[in-house]
């Protein structure tokens, strides 16, 4: 796919976007055909991405509309049984986790406990990351963890690469380097790693709470119609979104769809929810209200999905 920038003039409020938006690292941030109807969502998407692909959908009368309106539907001016953004359509939210000030621990005085996750980066400028699990630690001498794989298969290490880590445990944010000792296959594979000096130790204020900024899109329970929206933050119970006035009452039964990136693979949230609270916005002219929307029911699946995300973008800021 062939990726070309877009100009600004090609976004505008209350028009379908004429392409398929996308960020620089070809991820998909909104559907051609959608609608934007915030201001707030507009900046967004010209903050995040302005490239399109070079195919045009095919229109009519003027306007570009999502392959799921039917050609009979537009001839005959009907509405469509869906308006409004797509779930598959939304953009990936960005995260930026609030992060309080570092200190420097002894290794045996963190709450880091054995079988907790930990991320493993090699210390030659690459970014990927490799979840691993601490196995054990001798005071002084060496810490254990897993071998890191990828789709099942070990990845090669030598005696002497360093490697950089990072944790998550509770409130706290650790990362501190060594290098590996040894590589042991028997009786499974685990490393010896050099036993860290210090460990940095960062207080993630907040820690189940991540400021976001992306698309979601909200409607009444039980109807097709949605809005899209902009929420600010994220946790494990709800979140922070801007919804048209007369969606923000309080008890109002809703249900949102929002997209996440969870270990390099967009995942679709669809999920019911109740309006909480509700307070005007900055610009007490914006048709838009803060509301604190509260899932009413998050499957397993989707929850996992979620407290992974939350982790991993607290990792990725420390």
């Amino acid at each position: 796919m062939s990726l070309q920038p877009l100009r600004k003039d090609d976004l505008q409020l209350g028009k379908p976007i004429p392409y398929s938006v996308y960020d620089k690292d070809r991820v998909l941030l909104l559907g051609h055909g959608c609608v934007i109807e915030s201001d707030s969502v507009l900046q967004t998407l010209r903050e995040q991405g302005m490239f399109s692909d070079n195919s045009k959908p095919p229109s009519k009368g003027g306007l570009l509309y999502r392959p799921s309106v039917q050609n009979s539907q537009v001839a005959a001016n009907e509405p469509s049984e869906r308006r409004g953004p797509a779930a598959q359509d939304l953009p990936i939210a960005v995260a930026a986790p609030e992060i309080e000030g570092e200190t420097l621990l002894p290794f045996l005085e963190t709450t880091l406990r054995m079988g907790d996750p930990l991320q493993v980066r090699f210390d030659d400028g690459s970014v990927d990351r490799y979840p691993v699990r601490l196995i054990g630690a001798v005071d002084k001498r060496s810490l254990l963890i897993s071998h890191p794989t990828v789709e099942g298969r070990m990845i090669y290490m030598k005696d002497g690469q360093r490697v950089k880590l990072k944790a998550l445990r509770g409130k706290f944010a650790y990362s501190f380097e060594a290098s590996v000792l040894k590589c042991q296959l028997a009786p499974f594979p685990y490393l010896h790693l050099t036993f860290p000096a210090n460990v940095r130790c960062t207080s993630v204020r907040k820690a189940h709470r991540i400021t976001l900024n992306g698309v979601a899109s909200v409607g009444l329970a039980g109807q097709r119609s949605r809005v899209a929206c902009n929420m600010k933050d994220l946790s494990i119970a709800g979140m922070l979104v801007y919804v048209p006035r007369e969606l923000a009452v309080v008890g109002t039964a809703v249900e949102v769809a929002f997209r996440l990136q969870v270990s390099g693979e967009p995942i679709t949230f669809d999920v019911p929810g109740v309006i909480r609270n509700a307070r005007d916005a900055e610009d007490a002219s914006s048709q838009y209200r803060a509301c604190g929307l509260e899932f009413a029911e998050l499957g397993r699946t989707q929850r996992n999905a979620l407290q992974l995300f939350i982790y991993e973008r607290m990792l990725s800021e420390i």
